[in-house]
């Protein structure tokens, strides 16, 4: 009877430790490399909006869409950074060289940029601090 006991006990054990590795690290570090690369893929996207030949109505809606688009992941990537991410992941973050905190800045100021070449050197900014 003590051998089951032991048994269900060490499974608790092992089971809880587990929700509180995959809880507290694996799907917040999960979180933000999903968002990480929503980012990367928007920046082209939105890159690509300017390169329409015709600035008739619909470009400034459809870039005007985008840039709300960029400014919610920048508050998101804001959020994840802080709010979500374990500290060593942080740490890590900083160590391999992507600095999320610079890559919201230049998100927010990439939203207001209406021209071509300007988003073009943010972009560039923002895919070298995330190593992208």
């Amino acid at each position: 009877m003590t051998s089951m006991a032991v048994a269900v006990l060490g499974s608790f054990l092992v089971g809880s430790f587990g929700y509180i590795i995959v809880y507290f690290w694996i799907r917040p570090i999960s979180r933000y490399r999903t968002l990480r690369k929503q980012v990367i893929q928007n920046l082209a996207d939105y890159l690509n909006s300017f390169d329409q030949a015709d600035e008739g109505e619909n470009f400034h809606g459809i870039v005007d869409w985008k840039a709300a688009l960029i400014r919610s992941h920048s508050s998101d990537l804001t959020e994840c950074y802080h709010n979500i991410l374990p500290h060593w992941y942080q740490a890590l973050l900083r160590g391999r060289g992507e600095h999320p905190e610079e890559v919201s800045k230049h998100l927010m100021a990439l939203s207001n940029t209406r021209d071509y070449y300007h988003a073009r050197n943010r972009m560039e900014k923002i895919r070298q601090m995330f190593k992208a």
